[in-house]
């Protein structure tokens, strides 16, 4: 019998599992953005996890995505039983749910609206995006503190500590890009360094990048407000 203690670990492990899921737009965390409606788990270890999304109407392969990255999560639980992801008010719902409930590819649940490739493509493009946008980020932070354009290319992720270089680890290792301590710390979308020369314009396609994604995060935010009121995060969980 499991006990309220471990209930408790149990729900705190879920949405640990969900915070890795990103919305592949926004490259945030979709429990960050609110769209963890609610969490479940059974004493037998079955969970459910509700999703809802800012727009009755949000494109079905994004909201694919996000359904299927939270269902292996859970799934990738040691515990887990059953495990069952369900996006709400959508106007794709029963054919998300069920398709990617059943195991089914998105090309499978939608014929004709895309393949597996283009789906796979469309994934690595947003993580790409998001992580030159971290780049750059980094990049500003260190510069400010007297870096130079030598010193940002010279560099390797092992020169700073792990909580400056995470959102970069984790990008590359979805994209399948070297991650550890030796690996150049600013790199194009292949994995090779950025020399000296390029680094200024590499820096200024990452900030232009993050521009984009914090405008469509705040458009996002303002309408899930809309939609569901100005609470973020999980309204349940039990």
């Amino acid at each position: 019998m499991t006990t309220v203690a471990e209930a408790v670990d149990r729900v705190t492990a879920v949405n640990a599992a969900l915070a890795r899921v990103l919305d592949p737009e926004l490259d945030r965390p979709i429990t960050d953005l609110g769209f963890v409606r609610s969490v479940s788990v059974g004493p037998d270890g079955s969970v459910e996890a509700r999703l809802r999304l800012p727009t009755y109407f949000c494109a079905p392969n994004f909201a694919w995505l996000m359904v299927e990255d939270a269902r292996r999560a859970l799934a990738g639980l040691s515990w887990t039983g059953e495990c069952t992801v369900v996006l709400e008010d959508h106007f794709a719902s029963d054919e998300i749910n069920h398709g990617v409930g059943c195991g089914k590819s998105f090309d499978e649940a939608f014929p004709g609206l895309a393949d597996a490739d283009r789906m796979a493509e469309l994934r690595a493009r947003f993580l790409r995006k998001g992580h030159l946008a971290a780049q750059s980020r980094l990049g500003k932070r260190l510069l400010e503190h007297g870096w130079t354009m030598r010193q940002l290319a010279d560099a390797v992720l092992g020169d700073l500590p792990d909580h400056l270089t995470v959102t970069l680890r984790r990008r590359r290792t979805l994209l399948g890009l070297p991650a550890n301590a030796t690996a150049p710390l600013f790199t194009d979308d292949e994995g090779r360094v950025v020399p000296p020369m390029a680094m200024e314009p590499h820096l200024l396609r990452g900030r232009t990048a993050g521009v984009g994604i914090e405008t469509n995060t705040e458009f996002c935010e303002g309408l899930l407000a809309t939609r569901y009121g100005p609470g973020r995060g999980e309204e349940e969980a039990s």
